[in-house]
C-alpha cells in the first residue's frame, strides 16, 4: 500500500500484551477497504509469548517498531510520529475496534475540516459487560470535571501535533488521553460524537486506568492535570461548580430515594417475618396434632388387637358359631 493511499494509521502499543494481540490485529482486519496501516509498537516487551508473536507479525510484513521500555506516551508518540495518515486511532493491544469504526471517523473528518476528534461509545468485556453510555453530545464541562473519551478516537495527525503528543511525564500512566483531550480544547479543537458502539474495551483489574482510580494516585493526577490546564479550568470554573452541585443534588435526591425504597423493602421484609413464623407456629401445631392422633389410632389398634386375643372374645365367636348351626338366630327371625 502506497503512503498516498493512506488515510488513516492505526497505533498499537504493545508491552508484554502478546496474548491479546491477535484479537486486536483480527478487529481491524475486518475492515477490508485498503485506507489504513497498522504500526505495532513494541515497547520493550519481554515474555517470550509476546516476544515470538511480534517476531512472527514481523515475518508476515507487519510494521513492528521495536523500542526500549519507555511507557504508554513515547509508544504512541513514536508510533504515530512513523505514521503515513493523516488521521490517528490508537487501539491498546488488549482491545478491539468494530468494522464500521475505521471508515466513519475518516468520513465524518473529511467532510468536517473545523472537527478534530471522533469518537464513539465503548461495549466493555472481559471481568465486566457492559455498553458505556456517554452523554448525547460533546459535554466540555463534563470532559473537564472527569474524562469520558477513551484513547480510542479518531484524530487529525495535525491535531496531534499541535498539542505536542501524549504528554509522557504524567505522574501515573493511563491518562495521558485526557490530558490530549484537554489540551485540544485548549487550541479550539472540535470534538464530535458518533452515538453508536465503535470499539470493544477489555476490562481488567491489573489495567492502568484501574492503577489510575486507586485515591493516591488519582489525586497526583488531578493536581497535575489542573496545573497544567489551569487556564482551561479557571475560564471553566463558574460552570464546573454550577454541574458539580446539580450532581451532587441529584445524588441527594437519589439517596433520598434509595433511602424510602430501603425502609419500605424492611418494612415489607419485616412483615414477611411475622407471617412467617405465624405459619411456621401453626405448622408445629398440626405436627403436633398429627402426632397425637396417630398415637391414638395406634392405641386403638392395640385394644382391638388385645381384645381379639382375649379369652372373652374368643367364647364370644364360638357361642356366635353354635347359634349358627342349630338354627337359633334363624327360627327368631321367623
Amino acid at each position: 500500500m502506497s503512503a498516498k493511499s493512506v488515510a488513516l494509521s492505526i497505533i498499537i502499543p504493545c508491552y508484554n500484551h502478546g496474548e491479546y494481540l491477535l484479537e486486536a490485529l483480527s478487529s481491524i482486519q475486518a475492515c477490508l477497504d485498503p485506507v489504513y496501516e497498522v504500526i505495532i509498537v513494541n515497547d520493550g516487551s519481554h515474555d517470550p509469548l509476546t516476544v515470538n508473536l511480534l517476531s512472527y507479525l514481523k515475518e508476515q510484513d507487519y510494521f513492528i517498531l521495536d523500542q526500549d521500555n519507555q511507557g504508554l506516551a513515547h509508544a504512541r508518540n513514536n508510533g504515530i510520529a512513523k505514521a503515513s495518515g493523516r488521521y490517528i486511532l490508537p487501539l491498546d493491544a488488549d482491545n478491539k475496534i468494530r468494522t464500521e469504526y475505521i471508515l466513519k471517523g475518516i468520513d465524518v473528518l473529511d467532510q468536517n475540516p473545523d472537527i478534530g476528534v471522533v469518537y464513539g461509545k465503548p461495549e466493555w468485556f472481559g471481568e465486566v459487560e457492559r455498553i458505556w453510555q456517554l452523554p448525547e453530545k460533546f459535554d466540555v464541562s463534563k470532559l473537564i470535571l472527569s474524562n469520558y473519551i477513551d484513547a480510542c478516537a479518531v484524530y487529525r495527525k495535525s491535531m496531534w501535533e499541535d498539542c505536542g503528543g501524549y504528554d509522557p511525564h504524567m505522574p501515573i500512566a493511563g491518562l495521558e488521553d485526557w490530558d490530549l483531550w484537554l489540551s485540544a480544547i485548549e487550541r479550539g479543537w472540535n470534538f464530535h460524537y458518533v452515538p453508536e458502539v465503535l470499539y470493544d474495551y477489555r476490562v481488567r483489574a491489573d489495567s492502568m486506568v484501574t492503577k489510575c482510580a486507586l485515591p493516591e494516585n488519582r489525586s497526583r493526577l488531578l493536581k497535575y492535570i489542573c496545573t497544567k490546564h489551569a487556564s482551561l479550568y479557571r475560564t471553566n470554573f463558574a460552570q464546573m461548580i454550577g454541574d458539580r452541585e446539580l450532581r451532587i443534588g441529584n445524588l441527594e435526591e437519589t439517596n433520598t430515594n434509595l433511602a424510602t425504597q430501603k425502609n419500605a423493602l424492611e418494612k415489607t421484609l419485616a412483615q414477611t417475618d411475622a407471617q412467617l413464623v405465624q405459619t411456621q407456629t401453626h405448622l408445629q401445631q398440626a405436627q403436633t396434632q398429627l402426632v397425637q392422633v396417630q398415637i391414638k389410632l395406634e392405641q386403638a389398634q392395640q385394644r382391638i388387637t388385645a381384645m381379639e386375643n382375649s379369652k372373652f372374645w374368643k367364647l364370644r365367636g364360638a357361642w356366635f358359631y353354635l347359634k349358627q348351626s342349630v338354627g337359633w338366630g334363624s327360627s327368631n327371625r321367623e
